[in-house]
């Protein structure tokens, strides 16, 4: 099976129309849009369709991969069975049982691929099962669409190690106060009521443990993006969150812990796109849950609302052993348009820079469109491990948050008995600034994700410079 992102060119190449913004009649206008939509991108389902491929369906039944019908349609079409595997599939089976350290492989039915529009993104993901299916999709669509393999690993910034690390806090009482201190306006903020009541926070990341005492008073929209999230065979699915990891629970927990979050009243909505086992994911997984994050923001009750999303995820700083540089730009490309996607739709992609250290940029903190963060101490100290550079005219990071010894919520035994823990690197830090985010897009809800950003650089705390890393416009604080 190969799979490939189809993405319009021009919505590659071409920057958004601006969607409404403005003002009329003095009152601000902005209900949500998808600016960038183009003409050209409903011609890749409609060629996929008219080709076999069969078309992903979402939410709905697991569909059948096996049984007469296919049969029959497939000996119609002429099909070559492949040697060992039943008329009517390619690959496994709902009931194949799969070797233990197998590679892990989708089911499929008889068609020769599959695919899913995601308008929203204003891009399709295709499967194709043949050869000669993907070749015939090319002669069709190759003049309009780019073509990108899915097959450069993204993946969070590695953990880091700075201090304080353990043992792991058995509950809230561990910690008597909370630790945000005065300079970052947190406690003036929710003394004022500003606590992101009525703001939409997206997170894609190991997912999260609803249940937790962190999470539990609340509902948490959540999606588990399966590993093949664009195939009929292998749907995603709205469930109770879980996250195996607990990186993704601590996230959630820093932003929007109702204990101890930056903004504990936003609504949270939770996409699980990277493998605990891993800790990798893939350009068609986060695809999928930027699709399901803007559907949910896009809703007619949503579509005015402020909105706010966290990546604590990138591509590595060089194509990967294997992957050409074409490809992997190709990749990049697509990513920045998925970023740029967001921006369009009023909601501000707040993204960790990284922890590779100085001298070191990742994507999509790299991107224009993000508001990359990087990481500081409670004395104000860089991080060493923060990343830091310069791309052409871009510096990174943007700005800086708290990301050093951050307690947040990590996971649940099997007792009920929850644990906090300390963690550090960008990923702590991201979502201190979207938390930052959250608060000054509850207290001003008419503001665009563009004014947003640009409010919390004019307001970070500037930083005394370093020798070694840059600092961005200083440290994101709520005024």
């Amino acid at each position: 099976m190969k799979s490939y992102l189809l993405v319009p060119k021009e919505s590659i190449e071409t920057q958004a129309r601006v969607g409404p913004r403005g003002t009329e009649q003095g009152e601000r206008v902005l209900p949500r849009t998808t600016a960038l939509r183009f003409a050209v991108a409903n011609k890749a389902p409609d060629t996929l369709s008219a080709l076999g491929l069969r078309s992903a369906t979402l939410p709905g039944m697991r569909p059948q991969v096996s049984g007469k019908e296919d049969r029959a349609r497939g000996k119609k079409k002429g099909a070559k069975m492949e040697k060992g595997v039943k008329a009517g599939t390619r690959g496994a089976d709902s009931s194949t049982m799969p070797m233990p350290g197998a590679t892990v492989a989708e089911q499929t039915g008889a068609e020769p691929g599959s695919y899913r529009f995601m308008p929203l993104i204003g891009a399709t993901m295709a499967h194709f099962y043949e050869d000669a299916a993907e070749k015939q999709a090319r002669g069709e669509l190759e003049r309009d669409f780019e073509f990108i393999p899915d097959i450069v690993p993204l993946s969070f910034p590695g953990p880091v190690s700075a201090g304080q690390t353990g043992p792991r806090n058995r509950g809230m009482s561990s910690l008597a106060e909370r630790e945000w201190p005065d300079e970052c306006g947190v406690p003036l903020a929710h003394a004022q009521g500003i606590r992101g009541a009525g703001v939409m926070l997206g997170i894609l990341d190991t997912g999260v443990d609803a249940d937790h005492p962190e999470h539990a008073a609340r509902v948490i929209q959540f999606r588990y993006v399966s590993l093949f999230p664009n195939s009929p065979h292998n749907p995603a699915r709205d469930i109770r969150g879980f996250d195996p990891d607990g990186h993704g629970t601590h996230v959630c927990g820093i932003a929007a812990g109702v204990h101890h979050g930056v903004a504990p009243e936003v609504d949270l909505y939770v996409a699980s796109v990277i493998e605990s086992e891993t800790i990798r994911t893939s350009l068609g997984r986060v695809a999928a849950g930027m699709e399901w994050l803007l559907h949910q923001f896009s809703r007619p009750e949503n579509s005015t609302r402020p909105a706010v999303v966290n990546l604590s995820l990138g591509f590595p700083l060089n194509p990967p052993p294997g992957i050409s540089e074409a490809d992997y730009n190709l990749n990049l490309r697509a990513l920045q348009t998925m970023i740029r996607r967001l921006l369009d739709s009023n909601v501000l992609p707040v993204v960790a820079a990284g922890n590779s250290g100085p001298d070191t940029v990742g994507y999509p903190a790299a991107f224009p469109e993000s508001l990359a963060v990087g990481a500081v101490d409670f004395e104000r100290n860089v991080a060493t491990f923060s990343a830091s550079g310069a791309v052409g005219r871009r510096i990174v990071p943007d700005v800086m948050g708290y990301g050093v010894n951050v307690y947040s919520s990590t996971e649940r035994r099997c007792n009920n008995q929850a644990f906090y823990e300390r963690m550090s690197g960008t990923s702590m830090a991201a979502p201190y600034v979207a938390g930052i985010a959250a608060l000054y897009r509850c207290r001003a809800p008419d503001l665009t994700a563009l004014e947003v950003r640009d409010l919390i650089l004019a307001n970070a705390v500037k930083l005394p410079r370093s020798a070694t890393h840059r600092t961005g416009k200083g440290l994101a604080v709520f005024r």
